[in-house]
């Protein structure tokens, strides 16, 4: 780590509103300080709130918008990649930069609990493997060629 870091005010639980020229205000809600690393990236960013705020990582997705000085006005950035993030953790390590929080809660269907294509692959094999074990060796490859 560079030792160097960068400080957000986080803003939560409340409602963000953005106007045509991208200027960003912010009713209700919380706030909280966070202090990071200036060379942590987006993925670690993001875990870092979310714990910050006490959310379990595992059950909750965090989208974050920050609050950028250009000028002598304010613009709303979400942001999105690691290269964003760069930026502004680059402007937070001078001076406090504010950042919106959308803390969201992860969906898991019933249908998604396994790996993408475990379905596909396991019932398959599955039904060949009753199949199989049902008839002798001869029998399923005499099966197969008729």
């Amino acid at each position: 780590m560079s030792g160097r870091a960068a400080t957000f005010v986080l803003l939560y639980g409340g409602e963000l509103h953005i106007d045509e020229k991208f200027a960003p205000s912010y009713s209700g809600g919380r706030n909280r300080p966070l202090h990071v690393p200036r060379n942590i990236k987006l993925e670690q960013l993001k875990l870092r709130v979310l714990r910050a705020l006490k959310y379990d990582p595992t059950k909750f997705s965090v989208n974050l918008i920050c609050r950028v000085p250009v000028g002598n006005e304010f613009v709303a950035s979400h942001v999105e990649d690691d290269d964003v993030c760069e930026v502004l953790l680059c402007q937070a390590a001078t001076e406090f930069l504010i950042m919106y929080v959308d803390v969201e809660e992860k969906i898991v269907s019933e249908d998604n609990i396994e790996p993408p294509n475990s379905e596909r692959f396991g019932s398959s094999t599955q039904v060949e493997r009753v199949q199989v074990a049902n008839t002798s060796r001869f029998e399923a490859i005499e099966e197969v060629h008729h």
